[in-house]
């Protein structure tokens, strides 16, 4: 099997921030290989796009049948954009790999902006273009290009939360929002809502003094122990 994750902090695999669930998962189940998109801070549209990029290039040597494909959906609020010719030093808010790529390593085009970031890209977009339900709309897009190009080509997956607030409530009556959310398959999804909040009810550990807002690795190992590997094992994906 081939494993194949995407997400932002929560799911991040290759700075050795922390022992995040795809690095559990890579531990607990027989693989032949395994990738890993996630990256801090980036939003739901790069992680859709940098996962289907990835799956579209693995397809091309290997069958749908190998596949497992995880993602971690983030926060509504981040944003990105495309630019060819970026001139852009993403280190103003003191933040790894902005501009980021994943067409080849050398290929750097798309920027990251959060509400918070002080670099003006950040500034004039939530200044003057930034909407709410605008925003939500495009985290819905994103699940559902991915869910569909996933089903597409019967590859196994599962989709989650890094909180609960990524899907709440109020999309499925939204005038705006209802008829997107209603296409999700949320069968697909890890049936608990956001990792966060399992971890911080469910878990039994404390989060770490000096980072609350990130689990613990202990914290990922237990998410990944009772609800990922029960849940693809329920799927027939293990």
């Amino acid at each position: 099997m081939i494993l194949i994750t995407s997400g932002c902090s929560f799911s991040e695999y290759s700075s050795g921030f922390k022992d995040t669930w795809p690095k559990q998962l890579e531990k607990q189940i027989p693989l032949m290989s395994s990738y890993h998109e996630g990256l801090h801070c980036q939003g739901n549209g790069l992680i859709s796009r940098k996962l289907i990029y990835r799956t579209t290039e693995l397809l091309k040597t290997n069958s749908a049948e190998e596949l497992l494909v995880g993602i971690m959906w983030s926060s509504h609020l981040r944003h990105d954009f495309f630019h060819s010719d970026i001139k852009f030093n993403g280190n103003i808010d003191n933040w790894l790999h902005n501009p980021t790529g994943f067409v080849d390593n050398n290929s750097k085009d798309w920027v990251i902006i959060q509400p918070w970031w002080k670099n003006n890209y950040a500034k004039i977009y939530y200044r003057d273009f930034f909407d709410d339900i605008g925003a939500y709309v495009y985290t819905l897009e994103h699940i559902l290009r991915t869910q569909w190009f996933l089903k597409s080509h019967n590859i196994k997956y599962f989709m989650s939360m890094y909180m609960d607030h990524v899907l709440p409530d109020m999309l499925s009556d939204n005038k705006h929002t209802k008829h997107l959310y209603e296409q999700i398959d949320l069968d697909q999804f890890l049936p608990v809502g956001g990792e966060y909040e399992w971890c911080k009810n469910h878990s039994g550990l404390a989060f770490s003094a000096d980072d609350d807002s990130h689990p613990t690795a202990e914290q990922h190992k237990l998410f990944t122990e009772k609800v990922i590997i029960p849940f693809c094992k329920d799927k027939n994906y293990l």
